[in-house]
């Protein structure tokens, strides 16, 4: 199995742990790995409690009786000081590798001695090495530098050769991924700003649809106005088209009566005629001409009031050929009213829909 050790700020893989493996020797690979000597304890952490492991005691095990908190424990290797044994040296110890993922293993098991170890082209992580007396390592455990096989300095200058190319490569992907982060935002404030665009020319738009709705409303109202105008007008004029003709009725009757009355008049003066003596030529001709003066009157204002009639029913079919084609405007504009409604809703469904897709399409774009 793999235990993860957190070694100053670095997750580092320690491979080969098993049940019976001691915190001891756990220390000890890490030590080794990381090619540095001292006074190391392994801390067990889970959320914010610490336990200091003792140095017989098996880090699979403690983890284990951690039940469902297995996840969440951390283990985290701490120096406490340096070894008993470390000494200054002319030549200085040897520098620490820089920090990156670095998987160490435990130590494998002594061989029998002539027996040589095929060495591979890469120094390996995992050496043999004598663990040394498990005393009373309370505090600390000591890693005593002879204890330790220091790395060569041909070991050395390949790994430092590796770590900058390692270093490069990834400084090289960083630079990748700022250009790619950069590229992104710029075509997310591109395709916004032409959203925004586009939702603003859709506003006005609808501003201005809004407006001439309000205007054929306006128009609408007003026609009805005209409309309700022309009514009353045409009322009035059938009322007094109705006054007229009955007048004319009542004329007529009157001057069939005045006719009847001059016939008998003109009867009744004929029988007196026979009894008494017949008036004068002067006497019949005022008469006459008294009668042709009424029968003149009577008749001219008949002829007026059928002149008014014909002029009141010119009137009235002109009002009425008004009204049909005022009728006829107020569908025509019902029907425009209607047909605008209508694609001013199919647009803004339309638009909504469009943007939607739009924002659909460069979310999927990134993934």
């Amino acid at each position: 199995m793999e235990l993860k050790v957190w070694v100053d700020g670095i997750q580092r893989v320690v491979c080969g742990v098993s049940e019976q493996t001691t915190c001891q020797e756990v220390v000890i690979a890490l030590a080794r790995a990381i090619g540095q000597t001292g006074r190391y304890v392994l801390v067990q952490k889970l959320r914010e409690k610490e336990r200091q492991l003792l140095p017989l005691e098996c880090p699979l095990e403690s983890l284990a009786k951690c039940g469902q908190y297995a996840n969440d424990v951390q283990f985290v290797l701490r120096r406490t000081g340096p070894s008993m044994a470390e000494r200054p040296s002319s030549e200085g110890t040897p520098q620490a590798p820089e920090r990156t993922f670095i998987r160490a293993s435990l130590p494998i098991k002594p061989r029998p001695a002539g027996i040589d170890v095929p060495r591979s082209r890469e120094p390996k992580k995992s050496m043999t090495f004598n663990l040394g007396p498990t005393g009373s390592l309370q505090e600390g455990m000591d890693l005593e530098g002879g204890g330790v096989v220091q790395p060569s300095k041909e070991e050395l200058f390949r790994r430092v050769l590796r770590q900058q190319e390692q270093l490069h490569s990834l400084e090289a992907h960083g630079d990748t991924l700022e250009t790619d982060l950069r590229l992104w935002e710029r075509g997310q404030l591109a395709g916004q700003e032409d959203e925004i665009l586009y939702l603003e020319h859709l506003v006005r738009r609808n501003e201005t649809e809004l407006g001439e709705e309000e205007f054929w409303q306006s128009e609408l109202r007003l026609e009805k106005e005209c409309e309700r105008e022309r009514q009353e007008r045409v009322r009035s004029l059938r009322a007094s088209l109705e006054e007229y003709t009955q007048r004319i009725y009542e004329l007529s009757a009157r001057t069939e009566a005045l006719q009847e009355e001059i016939q008998w008049e003109m009867a009744e003066r004929a029988k007196r005629g026979k009894e008494t003596p017949a008036p004068s030529p002067t006497e019949l001709e005022d008469m006459a001409a008294k009668m042709k003066r009424d029968l003149e009157a009577k008749v001219k204002q008949g002829t007026q009031l059928e002149s008014n009639l014909a002029s009141v029913e010119k009137a009235l079919e002109e009002a009425e050929r008004n009204l049909q084609a005022q009728t006829q405007e107020l569908e025509e504009l019902n029907k425009e009213l209607r047909q605008c409604n209508l694609q001013q809703f199919i647009q803004q469904t339309g638009a909504t829909v469009t943007v939607l897709q739009a924002r659909s399409e460069e979310d999927a774009q990134p993934e």
